[in-house]
């Protein structure tokens, strides 16, 4: 008896925490034992026994296991009597479903779910993934058999968008069902593929506007074009054969003395438009 059911079985599977009424039922088509007091001995294999004139007992298991169920029965009038037994078989109902782990997962990479299933097992789990909640064919699903309360589920979500995942789980004596809203998102990783080169372009970009901004001006001046180099120096036409030193004039108003034998020059005078021979 469950809330305002009663279900009826003809096997030994219950239910811990659910009240169980166990009835005797005896055969007497010539009623022939109106008459006779029984008593009943009621053993329900966890230790409780309970006496009395009904044929009818109530109980209530509150540890799942496995258990044998005696019955006595006796008279004092009358010889008949008999000894009867079942093996009962006592089970957690499933109770709940849940998703230990976020709702949210990145598309193209391999997600583990994990479910705690609060019953007793063996259970059988069914599962699907519906993609926008939507499903071609509603009774189709994943059907695995599973003998512990952790259940681990490998999936991959091939799109972005929302998923619901629908699990049904089911042992000898209740069926649960639940649903979750999954939220598939573009990776991250994806997005460094994209960001990272294009920050190194920007950086290596930066890295040379500054240096060619920077450059120092002697640095610069080995960058000048021939025809800068023609408007900046112009040399006086001379002979230099026998002599040790000559005069050139700059067009920056400086002169120099040029030496024949080490070729170097040294400055001798900043005046305009002024030409010295030595």
């Amino acid at each position: 008896m469950e809330g305002n059911f009663t279900y009826l079985r003809d096997s030994g599977d219950l239910a811990t925490y659910v009240p169980t009424l166990v009835t005797f039922e005896l055969s007497d088509p010539r009623h022939n034992l109106q008459s006779v007091a029984f008593t009943y001995t009621w053993g329900l294999g966890n230790g409780q026994v309970f006496e009395g004139p009904d044929p009818f007992v109530q109980c209530r298991y509150t540890t799942p296991g496995n258990y044998t169920f005696k019955l006595s029965i006796g008279s004092n009038t009358t010889k008949q009597s008999g000894l009867y037994s079942i093996d009962l078989h006592v089970l957690d109902a499933i109770r709940s479903i849940e998703l230990r782990g976020p709702l949210i997962y990145n598309v193209d990479q391999s997600s583990s779910l994990s479910f705690h299933v609060e019953g007793s097992p063996p259970v059988w789990i069914c599962w699907r993934v519906l993609s926008d909640c939507l499903s071609s064919s509603p009774t189709s699903c994943n059907l695995i058999r599973l003998y512990k309360n952790v259940f681990n589920l490998n999936y991959t979500f091939t799109s972005v968008g929302t998923y619901c995942l629908e699990v049904n789980v089911t042992n000898d004596i209740s069926n649960l069902q639940t649903s979750y809203n999954i939220y598939v998102q573009n990776s991250h990783v994806n997005h460094l593929i994209f960001i990272l080169p294009s920050a190194a372009l920007i950086v290596a970009t930066l890295i040379f506007i500054s240096v060619s901004v920077c450059c120092p001006q002697e640095s610069c001046l080995m960058c000048k074009t021939p025809e800068e180099d023609a408007n900046d120096v112009s040399f006086t036409d001379m002979e230099m054969h026998g002599k040790e030193d000559t005069t050139i004039s700059l067009k920056d108003n400086c002169i120099f003395s040029v030496s024949t034998q080490t070729n170097e020059a040294q400055p001798l005078l900043d005046q305009q438009n002024t030409s010295y021979n030595t």
